[in-house]
């Protein structure tokens, strides 16, 4: 599990991954890591994609976002991917 930020109510934003998978492509890697993001009451699944130096984060609606903000937790997570904190 990985600390990201404290929401509105002073709760921890954290995310856990619960896989990853790489897909090879001629001579380019692609890797594809799923988790779960939330504050302990609020949740949702995330989807990373790691191509070529840009990260593509999809993730569904949820409350989670009325007490931060879904583009900072967007950049969060992709400069997560870049920096190679997930494992």
């Amino acid at each position: 599990m990985i600390y990201l930020t404290n929401d509105a109510l002073d709760q921890a934003v954290y995310f856990e991954i619960r896989g990853k998978e790489a897909f090879r492509r001629g001579n380019v890697l692609d890797q594809v890591y799923y988790g779960l993001l939330g504050n302990g009451v609020h949740e949702v699944d995330v989807t990373l994609k790691k191509r070529r130096g840009s990260v593509e984060v999809a993730f569904g609606r949820s409350e989670l976002f009325s007490f931060v903000e879904e583009d900072a937790l967007r950049r969060m997570l992709g400069q997560m991917v870049r920096e190679k904190t997930v494992h």
